[in-house]
């Protein structure tokens, strides 16, 4: 029987590194500090903005943004049936059944969620590595590597 458990845990712990988490979009961003400009560049694309900073140094933003509608939910349960003892004028007793129904708790949901990511690369001037990486917001999430 033990045996048995071994593999299932073994997939649970699998499906579980299949989630895109903060953490995975970290591995993903800082794995380019210290490698060239050229190459992110023609990983990611051209950049939404680009600045040079006071220093001669070049900071390379990707702005990724997107907005979700979520769907209305009727908000409805069944409530059962309750059993009563009904006692009739013989004396006999018996037991009754209510019939169960449904209640109607109201919507909920409907709105947007707005979801963001800011990454930021600073690029060395002479050398054109990448310096440092930062980012922010509720939608830098990837895949964590093994």
């Amino acid at each position: 029987m033990n045996k048995l458990w071994l593999p299932l845990w073994l997939l649970s712990l699998a499906g579980c590194s299949m989630i895109p988490t903060q953490e995975g979009y970290a591995q993903k961003v800082y794995r380019w500090q210290g490698r060239d400009i050229n190459e992110l560049l023609g990983a990611w694309g051209a950049p939404t903005k680009s600045m040079k900073m006071p220093n001669g140094n070049t900071l390379y933003t990707y702005d990724k943004e997107s907005t979700e509608q979520q769907p209305l939910t009727q908000n409805t349960r069944f409530e059962p049936g309750t059993k009563l003892s009904v006692t009739d004028s013989n004396g006999q007793t018996r037991v009754v059944e209510t019939p169960g129904r449904w209640v109607n708790g109201g919507v909920s949901g409907g709105g947007s969620i707005h979801y963001q990511c800011t990454t930021n690369f600073v690029v060395d001037k002479k050398t054109q590595e990448v310096l440092s990486v930062s980012f922010d917001g509720n939608n830098c999430l990837a895949l964590p590597r093994q």
